[in-house]
Formats: structure tokens, C-alpha cells, sequence
């Protein structure tokens, strides 16, 4: 949705794809490509695919007079009053509207996820590590880090090609706090965590993550092993929850 020239405007084309995943029913009146959605009575929730993109709380008869009206009905002056203003029927438009479907429509969705979820992104994880693919590698930690609430970090010490990632913490007084380190190189696709909490400003730490990503050190875990530990934290943050 933005705008032309001024005017709002509609991708209905994407829109169109989005509102027939949803439980709305497509009725095409007149000129008008309507979705609805029955509330109470003879009341629906009824969206109109134009660049305004409103929806009304009323009946599909009352939003084709008012978007749609033919001549004869504009000889009455109720319907030339509601089609001038449709105010006491209108519950959204535009952005607002778009909202207003993005809330509902992830509302509908099952976020749970079980086991065998976890064990089948390990696997693609484990698939990643064995074709040597950077893409899969990042993907699945894309996944892991949504559901965990993992973040980017800048270390400082590492080279370019090192990137860290870590969960976030409450800090403690000034010093950031933050939980189980990521360590991926891509370079040499290598995968490395090494557990609990840590500060950016702990020198001692930084030596370590350095000296583990140049295999001087063992991290605790490596390779496929991170991706087991970290569908084992996703496991134990949703029993929690």
C-alpha cells in the first residue's frame, strides 16, 4: 500500500493472494470484489477491494449501494445521505485496515512446534554443515535465532569473516550481559558455542572466543552439536512459556 500522484494505492494483486488464505468468502456484486466475514444477525465484516481499502460492519446490499449505487437508488435521499457518508458503518480503512488483517491473520496461526519440528531443522542445519552451504547454514540459524530471541554482536577482536551471536540478558549495572556465544566463520564454515552468560567487556572471555574460533581452545560445542544444544533451549523456552 503507498501511494500515486497522491492518491492511496493498493497492490491488489497481492492483496487479493493474501484475503483467499484467509477465512473470508469472495462475493463479486456489481463492479465490486467484496470479502466477508460473518459477525452477528445479518451483520458481516466486509472488506472492498479498492485503493481505500475500508471495511464495514453491515450487510453486502448496503455496501453495494453505497460503493456501487445505480440510478434508481440515488432518487431516495436515506440512500443519497448513506452514500454520501458511510461513517456509521465504516470500521477501518487503508493502512489501519491493513493492520487490522495482518493482527487477525497471525492470531489464526499454530506457533507451537514439537520434537520432531526441532529434530528436522537439525537435520537441514546438519545438511547445511555437510554441502558445505552457507545459505542452508544461515537459514537455520535464522530460524533458531527468531525463536530464541538471538542477536547480532560486534566483538571487536574477530576478523571480518567471524560473526557472533549471542541471547540477550538483563545488564548488569553498566556492562551488557548476554548468554551462550555463537561463533560462525565463514570462511571455513565452522560453528563453534560456548555456553553461558558473558560480558563484551570481559577480556578473559574475549581471549577465549578468540583463541577457541583459532583452535586453540575447544568451545563446548561445535558443528552439528550447536544446532542440537540450541533446538534443546527452543524446547525448554516453550515448555516455559
Amino acid at each position: 500500500m503507498g501511494e500515486k500522484a497522491g492518491q492511496p494505492y493498493l497492490n491488489k494483486k497481492r492483496m487479493k493472494e493474501f484475503l483467499e488464505l484467509t477465512d473470508r468468502e469472495h462475493i463479486r456484486i456489481r463492479d465490486l470484489d467484496l470479502y466477508v466475514r460473518p459477525l452477528e444477525n445479518e451483520i458481516s465484516e466486509i472488506l472492498v477491494l479498492d485503493n481505500e481499502l475500508p471495511i464495514y460492519h453491515t450487510t453486502v446490499a448496503d455496501v453495494a449501494l453505497r460503493k456501487s449505487p445505480i440510478w434508481k437508488e440515488m432518487f431516495s435521499i436515506r440512500n443519497l445521505k448513506k452514500i454520501l457518508n458511510d461513517r456509521d458503518v465504516v470500521a477501518s480503512r487503508g493502512r489501519e485496515s491493513l493492520t487490522n488483517l495482518h493482527t487477525a491473520a497471525v492470531a489464526g496461526l499454530d506457533l507451537s512446534y514439537t520434537r520432531e519440528d526441532m529434530d528436522a531443522l537439525v537435520a537441514e542445519a546438519r545438511l547445511g554443515l555437510k554441502q558445505q552451504s552457507i545459505d542452508r547454514i544461515r537459514e537455520s540459524f535464522d530460524f533458531f535465532f527468531e525463536l530464541l530471541g538471538f542477536q547480532a554482536l560486534s566483538l571487536g577482536v574477530l576478523e571480518q569473516d567471524v560473526h557472533a551471536f549471542a541471547g540477550s540478558k538483563a545488564n548488569v549495572g553498566e556492562a551488557e550481559s548476554f548468554i551462550h556465544l555463537i561463533l560462525f566463520d565463514e570462511r571455513s564454515l565452522k560453528v563453534l558455542l560456548i555456553k553461558g552468560d558473558f560480558s563484551p567487556d570481559n577480556d578473559w572471555f574475549l581471549a577465549h572466543a578468540l583463541l577457541c574460533v583459532n583452535g586453540k581452545e575447544t568451545a563446548d560445542f561445535q558443528g552439528a552439536e550447536v544446532f542440537e544444544f540450541l533446538a534443546g533451549l527452543a524446547l525448554e523456552k516453550q515448555s516455559a512459556e
